[in-house]
């Protein structure tokens, strides 16, 4: 299988083949990208390039990886919701939402354009969730209604809900309302994506609405982000000393440093008045089976 993708059209100058590609798919070091296109694997615009070539706005890079073995990934999405300009989607938990490392094939784009029946091959993500979380993903069925749908997020236009299991109950009066600023956690071990509470950081809101408790100890806390903030759920939760279960970035872990299942975190619902037809519009995904399971036993 060949993969292909355009060169970004904020690419000023001609960039050498193997830093440009370094750059942008981070699995591979300079020198092992000069390799493999030393290896005749690296095509610029159709033509087989060296390591000397260099790549230019608008070029259409193509890369063939040979046969590997990719990342598992639970590809059992749902289509919950379709209309003329979107659909939406039930991620479960450990699907990545785009392309990453490896994960060529095993990703909800890659699925939706090219494998589901029928395939939407325009199709984009209107935001994301991270691997973990399940949960409702919204889909624009084209760039153009990309840009119109993704507005409603920049603009706050989108009431988001959550489902996040802790242990404990938070002594909190619902809705009880976390204003953290969130930075990058510069600390954070090479490779790996960790932010923290910084009040240098960005504003972030996040509201808990409610909470559930359970006999096992746990509880099903409601939360609503405000703000769109990378990890901003998981980092406030665990801000004020209750991480969400299974979270291996921000959590407990065991003494051997094992998290044995996904974070526990759901997209439960988003709601908007619909741009095109001017309805309300919410779309909601059932609390997945693992994390129900988790709650009663």
């Amino acid at each position: 299988m060949v993969f292909s993708s355009a060169v970004p059209t904020n690419v000023r100058a001609p960039v050498p083949i193997a830093e440009y590609l370094a750059s942008r798919f981070t699995y591979h070091s300079p020198e092992k990208w000069a390799e493999i296109t030393g290896e005749g694997r690296v095509c610029i615009n159709g033509a087989v390039v060296t390591w000397q070539d260099c790549v230019n706005a608008g070029d259409t890079v193509s890369y063939d990886p040979g046969d590997f073995e990719e990342p598992p990934a639970d590809l059992s999405y749902s289509i919950i919701y379709e209309d003329e300009w979107t659909l939406a989607v039930n991620k479960p938990g450990n699907l990545l939402v785009h392309r990453a490392g490896r994960s060529f094939r095993n990703n909800l784009v890659y699925q939706l354009r090219t494998v589901n029946n029928p395939p939407y091959p325009g199709c984009h993500p209107v935001h994301r969730l991270d691997r973990e979380t399940s949960g409702v993903v919204l889909v624009a069925k084209d760039s153009e209604q990309g840009g119109i749908f993704g507005k409603l997020f920049v603009d706050g236009s989108i009431t988001k809900i959550y489902k996040a299991v802790v242990a404990g109950c938070p002594d909190v009066t619902a809705p009880f309302v976390i204003e953290g600023a969130i930075s990058a956690d510069k600390g954070a071990a090479e490779g790996r994506c960790k932010f923290r509470v910084d009040d240098g950081g960005k504003p972030a809101v996040t509201v808990i609405e409610g909470a559930r408790v359970f006999d096992n100890g746990l509880s099903l806390l409601t939360i609503r982000p405000v703000t769109g903030r990378t990890h901003q759920i998981r980092v406030h939760l665990a801000h004020i000393g209750f991480p969400i279960e299974g979270d291996s970035v921000y959590g407990f872990v065991d003494g051997d440093g094992i998290v044995s299942r996904r974070h526990a975190l759901h997209c439960e619902s988003l709601s908007f008045t619909h741009p095109h037809t001017g309805k309300y519009c919410e779309i909601k995904a059932e609390l997945p089976a693992d994390i129900a399971a988790m709650l009663n036993n």
